[in-house]
């Protein structure tokens, strides 16, 4: 087993009385806090699991045992521009926007999460990170497919009653 770390957003900052009841229900590898100026709630875990994936899904279990508190969102990194990823990777931004034109690494960059849009293109780091490792040999964290699965459950699980018929989407996953 690993330590994992990790922040739960959560649907509203927790009460005293939360506070204790969230300690009592398995978070006592939590600290609840607020961002947003106060007006966030937040849960900063140190969990220990197999993997990230099995130690945010206790979390979220764990937090939801107290009536009225919702796990809204794992914090992440993931939405990176051009420029964030040449500083994460410690390469120029022209060096990657030549990977995304296929003039370097072979092509098949991943594509982004916004294309054709004006102003600024986003990539997801989940995506990018795998591809840098395979294709150009690069050690880096891969770990944040985890935290992009998690977040992409917790909205289907937010937006899934207001979908007519979800299951035609939901039944994809087994696709």
């Amino acid at each position: 087993m690993a330590t994992y770390a990790f922040t739960l957003v959560l649907n509203r900052v927790p009460s005293d009385e939360e506070l204790d009841q969230l300690f009592e229900a398995g978070c006592d590898d939590a600290s609840f806090g607020t961002e947003g100026g106060g007006t966030v709630g937040i849960a900063e875990f140190d969990r220990n699991a197999e993997t990230l994936a099995d130690a945010i899904a206790s979390a979220v279990r764990d937090v939801e045992r107290v009536p009225g508190i919702k796990a809204v969102r794992v914090a992440d990194d993931d939405l990176l521009t051009l420029a964030d990823i040449a500083t994460r990777v410690g390469r120029s931004r022209e060096s990657i926007r030549r990977y995304t034109l296929g003039e370097r690494g072979g092509g098949g960059f991943p594509v982004p999460i916004n294309p054709g849009r004006d102003g600024t293109t986003f990539y997801r780091w989940s995506e990018v990170a795998p591809w840098l490792r395979e294709r150009m040999g690069m050690q880096v964290d891969i770990a944040y497919a985890a935290l992009t699965m998690a977040n992409l459950v917790l909205q289907v699980r937010m937006h899934q009653p207001h979908v007519e018929h979800s299951s035609a989407l939901t039944d994809l996953l087994d696709a």
